[in-house]
């Protein structure tokens, strides 16, 4: 899974509200479960509602954030994939 960039539309505008970082597509069940598992830093928290990933961060730490959220997105698509193959 590879996050294209910020859903502008969707993302509220501010300091701290809410972003949504589009995704290549919509995910499956498992991947979004595993994508959720690897937060546990309550601080850190992000989640998918469809096609996005949604996030707390202020505007100005969006690129920092992209970057954190698309190694968690490697990460999860690594899980899955040894999931998958000792099926």
């Amino acid at each position: 899974m590879k996050i294209l960039g910020l859903d502008e539309r969707r993302t509220l505008r501010g300091s701290g509200a809410l972003k949504f970082f589009e995704l290549e597509r919509v995910p499956n069940n498992d991947w979004v479960e595993i994508f959720q598992s690897l937060f546990t830093n309550e601080n850190e928290q992000a989640w998918v509602e469809g096609y996005c990933i949604v996030t707390n961060c202020r505007t100005r730490d969006i690129s920092i954030r992209l970057t954190e959220l698309q190694s968690k997105c490697d990460e999860a698509n690594a899980i899955l994939k040894r999931k998958q193959a000792s099926l």
